[in-house]
């Protein structure tokens, strides 16, 4: 079978409790000395990048689930200082930040870690989270991706021209000058998931987050990310896909580990995330909202999607949806952002490369047995 080699990213935990609903699971403190940890680990592994994600408003409950929260931008300013080699994520909400401010952001970024920076977009999230600030725009499914076309487009040209008239229906510039400008555009990625999500990624960005409910769905997902990317002439558009691993020295001890998260599942976090997502009236096309509400609604600590199992069974099933799908990425969501993490980037990557899939910290791997 034909090498294949992907990227392999880390999400970083910058809410409290990472992205396990649980009273029971691994401590994960949201705080910058933590994901500073995590981040140079992942480094130090090979990883290609680190992600965080923005988020303003918390769940509540026993676990008190993500009611503490890193802000990204800053957090990855901070990284990027702490790491020479990894590449630097950072998310931003389309209906928070004006174009012009990210932009400004974007390039002294660029500067701090000498280009390695790279811009997640969200166009939408729920209407509590935002709303709590003021800043929530009550806008239909296209309505958003309206918004985010717009808001990438005075950003892009903010980053190439010298000065920018802007008249439209959500920004207003005049002659808006931004300097210093990045030495050069960042890879911008997003996770619509809808035919219309991908067709405003595709269009726009250089890449795409994909979710799936299970092996099937991220294949399906996969496969129509890139039939959407050829229909536009983007070949080099790239897929990555979010994977919460599970790690086990055998298959049971993993299942165990998730018996163990669910006995202290917080049911009341699980509400209100899902209460939250549920006001949302593009709920249909909100990919990820539907992917909460559907763990809130069979109590699950962790998304039924996880890939559980030892390094060979997390391997092999990665393969299978690496190949199905066409994907050029992983990025990566455990419990243990410590221990987890190095079983991936080692044991983990170790069994890929042993069945094709070739990433960076597998090279790596290979240099050092050399």
């Amino acid at each position: 079978m034909a090498e294949k080699s992907v990227e392999l990213g880390v999400f970083l935990p910058v809410g409290n409790g990472g992205w396990i609903t649980s009273t029971t699971s691994p401590e994960t403190p949201a705080t910058y000395a933590f994901n500073k940890q995590v981040a140079v680990l992942a480094e130090n592994l090979g990883f290609d990048f680190a992600l965080s994600m923005a988020k303003w408003r918390g769940y509540g409950g026993p676990s008190k689930h993500w009611d503490t929260t890193l802000e990204s931008l800053t957090t990855m300013s901070g990284i990027a200082e702490a790491t020479s080699r990894i590449g630097v994520w950072g998310t931003v909400h389309t209906m928070v930040f004006h174009p012009a401010v990210v932009a400004k952001m974007a390039a002294v970024l660029d500067q701090i870690s000498g280009g390695r920076f790279g811009l997640n977009l969200v166009a939408g999230s729920n209407p509590s989270d935002q709303g709590q600030m003021g800043l929530w725009r009550d806008l239909d499914h296209a309505g958003r991706y309206t918004l985010a076309k717009e808001w990438i487009t005075v950003a892009k040209r903010l980053w190439t021209e010298e000065r920018v008239d802007h008249e439209g229906e959500f920004f207003t510039l005049t002659d808006c000058m931004s300097n210093p400008k990045p030495a050069k555009l960042p890879p911008i990625i997003c996770a619509g998931g809808s035919d219309s999500g991908f067709r405003f990624t595709v269009e726009n960005c250089t890449g795409s987050f994909l979710l799936g409910s299970d092996s099937d769905d991220f294949i399906k997902t996969g496969l129509r990310a890139k039939e959407i990317a050829a229909d536009m002439n983007r070949p080099e558009f790239k897929t990555y896909g979010l994977f919460t691993i599970v790690p086990g020295a055998t298959d049971k001890e993993a299942e165990d580990r998730v018996a163990l998260f669910n006995s202290g599942v917080d049911r009341v976090a699980l509400d209100n995330q899902t209460r939250e997502y549920s006001g949302d009236k593009s709920l249909k096309q909100n990919t990820m909202a539907n992917r909460f509400i559907q763990q809130g609604t069979e109590a699950r600590s962790i998304t039924k999607a996880a890939v559980i199992g030892s390094p060979e069974t997390i391997a092999r099933k990665l393969a299978t949806i690496i190949r199905g799908a066409n994907l050029n990425g992983v990025t990566v969501i455990v419990p243990d952002f410590i221990d987890d993490l190095r079983t991936v980037g080692t044991d983990v990557v170790a069994a890929l490369a042993a069945d094709g899939i070739v990433t960076t910290a597998s090279a790596n791997q290979r240099q050092v047995a050399a």
